[in-house]
């Protein structure tokens, strides 16, 4: 592993990943690793740890986990918060580094399928619909079966006040500047030294 130099590092990079003041106290993190024992992530992937995530914000170093594919396995299950000792919101530090991630062309592959899924929403006004035809149809069947309309009725002054805070929000100007053309390559940046376990045949 290549030395670390002080002009790699970020200034105050803490500050600048939690630009929504969502994490207010992760520099009272302890190290401790309750977050890691209890991640089903980390149990399945023995390159991704949240205290080395954290260690690396308050560093200042971040092109490892800004290039990682690691940031990518997190769901969410918020496990890591629930046992956290100092309360610290780690979910909400992940959605932030994922946005950095985004805006920097990095983990777009993750990105893409929701900027599908949010540009249908902002067009039809509804937050879930398959994006299918067999999977419009079915739901349409199942709609007239209980006397339903096959299809929700949605008046236009409702998909007009619904695209409008797509717009107010600056959610639909963030959706069209992500581009495919933008995509750089992410990889499994927390591998280096780690120990992974031997499968033989039959395990």
């Amino acid at each position: 592993m290549p030395r670390e130099k002080e002009n790699d590092l970020t200034e105050d990079l803490y500050s600048q990943v939690d630009g929504y003041k969502l994490v207010p106290n992760l520099e009272t993190c302890l190290q401790c690793g309750k977050c890691v024992g209890v991640c089903p992530v980390a149990n399945l992937s023995p390159s991704y740890n949240p205290r080395t995530v954290i260690n690396d914000i308050l560093r200042g170093r971040q092109d490892r986990w800004l290039k990682s594919e690691e940031i990518w396995r997190c769901f969410w299950c918020a496990n890591c918060y629930t046992m956290c000792p100092m309360d610290i919101p780690y979910p909400m530090l992940m959605m932030q580094i994922r946005y950095r991630a985004i805006e920097k062309g990095y983990g777009l592959k993750y990105f893409f399928p929701f900027k599908r899924f949010a540009l249908r929403a902002m067009d039809d006004g509804l937050t879930f619909a398959p994006a299918s035809p067999k999977g419009r149809e079915r739901i349409g069947r199942i709609r007239q079966e209980i006397g339903l309309s096959p299809w929700p009725e949605i008046s236009q002054k409702a998909r007009n006040e619904y695209k409008a805070l797509f717009e107010m929000t600056g959610a639909a100007d963030f959706l069209a500047s992500i581009t495919e053309d933008k995509e750089k390559p992410v990889q499994f940046s927390y591998m280096e030294g780690k120990i992974t376990r031997a499968r033989g045949k039959g395990n």
